[in-house]
């Protein structure tokens, strides 16, 4: 290969790497990040976690019922999961929150812990 064809190879693959710099590093997005909601994963048991999903207006403004969500989905099972009003405004002071979820017989008698934080 010629020392001319050898800079021209080097030199384009150059060309590209501005090119993907440029392309990668200077893009910028006006959308900030979502922080709407928070999804929170469950300890282990039975070989396997849930996750539940919490709403950032539901710690702000906790519903004097609190809230009750069912985690997803995991091992063709899900449980429920709640919080009182009084667990969601400790949460929104910024202490975490520890909670256990309902139980499944699938698998196993079972129950998960999830550790609720305030994200925002």
């Amino acid at each position: 290969m010629s020392t001319k064809r050898m800079l021209a190879i080097i030199a384009g693959a150059g060309f590209l790497a501005l090119l993907m710099v440029g392309v990668t590093g200077c893009s910028s997005s006006t959308t900030p990040p979502s922080d709407t909601s928070k999804m929170f994963t469950s300890t282990v048991s039975n070989a396997h976690t849930h996750t539940v999903t919490i709403e950032k207006t539901s710690v702000q403004t906790p519903p004097a019922g609190g809230i009750s969500e069912t985690t997803s989905s995991t091992s063709g099972h899900t449980h429920s999961f709640d919080l009182t009003q009084a667990q969601l405004t400790t949460i929104n002071g910024g202490t975490p929150v520890t909670q256990t979820s309902g139980s499944s017989a699938v698998g196993g008698v079972h129950t998960h812990d999830f550790t609720i934080s305030k994200w925002f």
